[in-house]
C-alpha cells in the first residue's frame, strides 16, 4: 500500500472529526447548526467523497499493475505484428480497413481489482464506476440474443413436517411464474481525432473504452435502478416500487435514524447478508451523516481502514447518483440484496466506425453498442425508504 493512499486515508479521517465535531457541538446545544456550520460542514462531506475517490483509483491503479506484471512476469514479450492485438484491430477498424470489431464481455475477479488488458475490459470497468449495482449483480454472459427466461417461485414455499412412521407425507406444489431477460441495444457515438488514430504511441484500446464506456455506464447505471422495462432494463427501484416493496418514514424532515432502523428490519432476514448494500442519493447520505441512534452512535459508520467501505448497521452504503433527491414522498433510499438482481449481457461490444460524417473535423466517429438488460425477479429482495412528506 503506498504512503499517499495512507496519508490519503489520514486527511480523510481528519476531515471526519471535524464535520462530527459541528454535528456534536449543535446537537449538545440543542440548536441546528448554524449557516456557517453548515458551510463548513458541506465543505467536509465533499473533501471525504473526493479523497474516498482518490483512494479508489489509487488502490485500482495498485492492483492493475500488480496484476499485469504477474501476467507478464513470466512471458516472453515479443513485438505483435499487425492485427496481432486488439489495439491493432481498433486501429484497423478506426481507420477503415475494418468495417466492424467485437470485443468480448468477460468476467472480472472482484469489481476492485479490474485487469483492462482488453478494450471490452476498460467498457466494464467504466460500468462498475458508473453503474453502482454493476459489481454485486448476478450477471448472465450469452453469445446470442434469444431472450433468457428467470423462473421465480411465487406463493407458498414447500413445506417440510415430521411424520410418524407410516405416516403420510403431505406434498407441496409451488408455484412458479417467470421474468425474461432480453437484449436492449445501449449505443454511444465518440469522436476521435484522426492524427491520435494514426499515433502508435497513442493508446487506442484505453482511451476509446474509457469514453465509449463512461457514456455507457452513466445511462446503464440510471435504466438498472430506475428503467421502466420497456425497451430498456426494469430498474430495482421500479421493480420494488411496482411489487410495493415500501417502507414510509414517520419521522421529521422527510426520515430520520429510526426510519431507517425500521426499513432495515423490514426486509426479510434471508436477505439481510453481506451482499446487500444501501444505494442512497447525493442529498440522502449527506443527511444520514448527521442522523444518531437513540444511544447517540453515528448510524452511518465511516470507512476507518483503507479499503472498508462506509455502512449503515453493517450493509455497505453505495452512494447512487441517479436515485432522487431527498424530499416529500421521494424515493432516495433502498435497501436491496444485491445478486438478486439480474444483468443479461449479450454478445460482445460492438463497435464500428465512419469518417465521411466527420470528415470536415478531421475526425472519426466510433459507434459502440452494449446489448444488455436487467431485471429483479425476486421482489422480496429488497425495501424502499420513501420520504414523509416534511
Amino acid at each position: 500500500m503506498s504512503e499517499l493512499i495512507n496519508k490519503l486515508h489520514d486527511s480523510y479521517r481528519r476531515d471526519f472529526e471535524a464535520a462530527k465535531a459541528l454535528v456534536e457541538r449543535a446537537a449538545d446545544e440543542k440548536r441546528e447548526m448554524s449557516a456557517e456550520e453548515e458551510v463548513s460542514y458541506a465543505k467536509a462531506s465533499e473533501a471525504m467523497a473526493s479523497k474516498l475517490a482518490k483512494i479508489d483509483d489509487l488502490q485500482k491503479g495498485e492492483e492493475r499493475n500488480a496484476r499485469l506484471a504477474t501476467l507478464t512476469g513470466d512471458l516472453e514479450i515479443a513485438a505483435p505484428k499487425k492485427g496481432d492485438t486488439e489495439a491493432d484491430l481498433l486501429r484497423a477498424v478506426l481507420k477503415g480497413e475494418t468495417r466492424s470489431a467485437n470485443f468480448e464481455m468477460r468476467a472480472l475477479a472482484t469489481a476492485t481489482a479490474t485487469t483492462p488488458v482488453t478494450f471490452a475490459d476498460f467498457i466494464v470497468e467504466q460500468l462498475v464506476a458508473g453503474n453502482p449495482i454493476y459489481a454485486g449483480a448476478t450477471k448472465v454472459r450469452t453469445a446470442d440474443a434469444r431472450n433468457i427466461t428467470v423462473p421465480v417461485a411465487a406463493g407458498t414455499a414447500p413445506a417440510a413436517a415430521f411424520v410418524s412412521q407410516g405416516g403420510t407425507i403431505t406434498a407441496a406444489d409451488p408455484v412458479y411464474t417467470s421474468v425474461t431477460l432480453g437484449a436492449n441495444a445501449l449505443a454511444s457515438l465518440t469522436l476521435v481525432s484522426r492524427q491520435l488514430v494514426d499515433s502508435a504511441g497513442f493508446d487506442i484500446a484505453a482511451n476509446v473504452g474509457v469514453l465509449a464506456g463512461r457514456q455507457i455506464a452513466y445511462v446503464a447505471g440510471s435504466a438498472c435502478a430506475l428503467g421502466t422495462g420497456t425497451v430498456q432494463p426494469n430498474g430495482f427501484v421500479t421493480a420494488l416500487n411496482t411489487a410495493g416493496a415500501l417502507s414510509t418514514a414517520a419521522g421529521s424532515a422527510f426520515f430520520d435514524a429510526d426510519d431507517l432502523i425500521t426499513a432495515y428490519y423490514a426486509l426479510a432476514a434471508e436477505y439481510r447478508r453481506p451482499e446487500t448494500a444501501w444505494h442512497v442519493s447525493n442529498t440522502a447520505i449527506a443527511k444520514i451523516r448527521k442522523l444518531k441512534t437513540s444511544q447517540g452512535e453515528y448510524l452511518l459508520q465511516p470507512s476507518l481502514a483503507v479499503g472498508q467501505p462506509e455502512t449503515i448497521l453493517g450493509q455497505v452504503v453505495r452512494e447512487n447518483v441517479h436515485m432522487a433527491a431527498v424530499g416529500s414522498a421521494s424515493k432516495s433510499v433502498v435497501l436491496i440484496h444485491e445478486p438478486s438482481y439480474f444483468i443479461r449481457e449479450q454478445g460482445s461490444v460492438e463497435v464500428a466506425t465512419s469518417a465521411e460524417r466527420y470528415f470536415e473535423l478531421n475526425s472519426i466517429g466510433i459507434r459502440s453498442i452494449y446489448n444488455f438488460d436487467g431485471q429483479l425477479p425476486d421482489t422480496k429482495a429488497g425495501r424502499i425508504l420513501v420520504s414523509a412528506n416534511s
